[in-house]
């Protein structure tokens, strides 16, 4: 039987359960001050080839936080707080968001989004797809971190 090589392409491409621990010691990547994301469910780490998983943690007075997403869609399902997203389309138009606690907004491809604070500590379990290429475009050293958890022993 060959060894056992997790660095090979889709070595960790297989079911399992990932439990709250193994969340929890994941690298965090800081997207502002008081607002950071952990990806649990990523192609770096676990070949995923359709997704990509995380938790966002915003403190009550974080400092907003913007992205432009041209390539993927994205959902924000609130699990502890509420959060507060402003929407603006190629126009200029803008919509805001908000989410408490058991909601979920759906962030379609197209749009500028922007995290604001609302003034209570939130956490988010947020999904996108289809995952970009290997690599978090805007954070080379986190995907780095992500990649080199393949060779862990347990992660």
């Amino acid at each position: 039987m060959p060894d056992y090589d997790p660095g090979a392409p889709d070595a960790r491409r297989f079911p399992r359960v990932i439990v709250p621990d193994e969340i929890d010691k994941m690298p965090v990547l800081r997207f502002n001050t008081g607002i950071v994301t952990n990806i649990f469910l990523s192609r770096e780490r676990d070949d995923a080839r359709y997704f990509r998983h995380g938790y966002c943690y915003g403190e009550p007075d974080h400092l907003p936080y913007e992205w432009d997403q041209q390539d993927f869609d994205e959902t924000h399902y609130v699990l502890q707080g509420r959060i507060h997203v402003v929407v603006q389309d190629a126009a200029g138009r803008s919509i805001v968001l908000e989410a408490g606690e058991g909601e979920h907004i759906y962030l379609p491809a197209g749009y500028t989004y922007r995290l604001e604070h609302t003034g209570v500590a939130y956490k988010f379990f947020w999904t996108s797809g289809p995952s970009p290429k290997v690599g978090v475009a805007d954070a080379p050293e986190y995907s780095r971190e992500l990649r080199a958890l393949r060779t862990v022993e347990g992660s």
